[in-house]
């Protein structure tokens, strides 16, 4: 998931695809030693890989799988904390000793980084031609190309967000026979189920990348076009639309739909444990959630058949004004060269490796979706519960009604948006003087 920085870097790092034959010589020995190779990220960016969920096994396996096809690279992969990580590369691309390979959420997050990272688009198009990006789903680049500019990143795995998980079981206790189809039954249902003593959607509202999930599905679900043009500075947020989607973000609140809290709790795994505990119980009947928890419909875990049992579905946000809800279908992770690299040529094979050879373990990492027009079918063996959610998410793909964006561009607008959210969450502001707030907070903003 994305974190959003709000601490700008300072440029320094060159950029540019030049000859990297000199620098590739300066790392590898004449006498056949093996070109070093640093890869840098966070955990679930490369998800749990082969079933592994410790950091150790993680890196080793990933590092095992390239060498056996690339002999000639000494692959060294280093997980961490995903803001442990960009708190480090802080300190790194100043210094110049950055990673040669970093994984980055495409957003805000990348606009920051950009000025240290090395153009990709001319790598692409030496491997693949000139219409390389047809090789990849439509909204895989949306977030990762900035305004026009260079592509800095490419993506190697694809999840749904802006959905809602719900229990049959927690419902049916709480007093409600389904999952609510419009938000007039989210209010009712949620009500009933505050009468009954449940809790009706877990949500986290002190997460940037949950709240803007949240306005972002209800934005793009009452006006899917104006939404693609507020965040990409093509038209004012001062209009009525955005108006009404801080209303109804602000009635989350408001009419009791999240849980009580909801503005002060981080989603993981603070709000998840209400979802689901350890040994699969869970008080919640919804929780505002993405594909990446499919994993937890597989029969491995311990906890999977107290879980499964409870009836475990996954629907858009309730339809807003008769409107067809709409998801958000983005990268959930990108990797990038960083400009300091002097093994360039090396970086970009690993990053071909992860956006192309390695989709096979993309799909069938349990959660995520390829990159690739031309994805592999999921070979992992799936319980009927997972594949039942799992095809409710792709026809939610496949209806085409999605955004392919979960973060702001800029870092003012996403500092802003942030700011005004809580504030809605809390009371501290209202609709209308939200989106006069983010009017003029993105009227400073040049669209590069």
């Amino acid at each position: 998931t994305a974190l959003c920085l709000t601490i700008g870097l300072a440029a320094g790092c060159s950029s540019g695809n030049t000859d990297t034959a000199g620098a590739e010589e300066t790392n590898t020995e004449s006498n056949g030693e093996k070109t070093k190779l640093t890869v840098q990220s966070w955990q679930y960016a490369l998800g749990n890989y082969k079933g592994f969920t410790e950091d150790d096994d993680i890196e080793a396996a990933i590092e095992e799988e390239f060498e056996a096809s690339h002999p000639d690279i000494d692959l060294e992969v280093i997980l961490t904390r995903q803001e442990d990580h960009y708190n480090q590369l802080r300190v790194d691309l100043s210094a110049g000793t950055a990673p040669d390979v970093i994984g980055i959420a495409a957003g805000s997050t990348l606009e920051q980084f950009k000025t240290q990272l090395e153009p990709l688009a001319p790598y692409a198009e030496e491997e693949w031609g000139e219409n390389w990006k047809e090789k990849f789903v439509a909204d895989a680049f949306t977030n990762v190309e900035m305004s026009g500019e260079e592509i800095y990143a490419f993506p190697s795995a694809m999840s749904v967000a802006g959905t809602v998980w719900y229990a049959d079981e927690q419902l049916t206790a709480g007093g409600v026979d389904a999952m609510p189809a419009t938000w007039e039954e989210l209010i009712e249902a949620s009500s009933t189920l505050r009468e009954n003593g449940s809790i009706p959607m877990v949500f986290g509202g002190q997460d940037a990348w949950e709240n803007y999930d949240m306005f972002i599905t209800i934005m793009g679900s009452i006006n899917k076009d104006l939404c693609n043009q507020i965040f990409n500075l093509e038209a004012d947020w001062n209009q009525e639309d955005v108006v009404k989607a801080f209303e109804y973000f602000q009635q989350l609140y408001t009419e009791g739909i999240v849980q009580d809290g909801a503005a002060t709790t981080t989603i993981y795994n603070e709000g998840y444990s209400v979802w689901r505990d350890d040994d699969g119980y869970g008080d919640a009947s919804m929780i505002f959630n993405g594909s990446w928890d499919l994993g937890s419909l597989n029969s491995s875990n311990p906890y999977y058949d107290v879980f499964s049992k409870r009836g475990i579905g996954v629907s858009t946000l309730p339809s807003i004004e008769g409107k067809d809800s709409i998801a958000i279908v983005a990268p959930d992770v990108s990797w990038a060269i960083t400009g300091s690299s002097e093994v360039k040529d090396a970086a970009w094979e690993f990053i071909r490796w992860m956006v192309d050879d390695m989709q096979q373990a993309v799909v069938d990492g349990l959660g995520f979706f390829s990159v690739l027009q031309d994805a592999p079918e999921m070979t992992t063996e799936t319980t009927e519960e997972y594949q039942n959610v799992y095809d409710t998410v792709a026809d939610i793909i496949a209806s085409g009604n999605t955004v392919g964006f979960r973060e702001a561009l800029y870092t003012e607008m996403s500092d802003a948006l942030f700011d005004n959210l809580q504030l809605l969450a809390t009371g501290g502001t209202t609709p209308a003087e939200a989106a006069q707030a983010m009017s003029d907070a993105c009227s400073s903003i040049s669209a590069q």
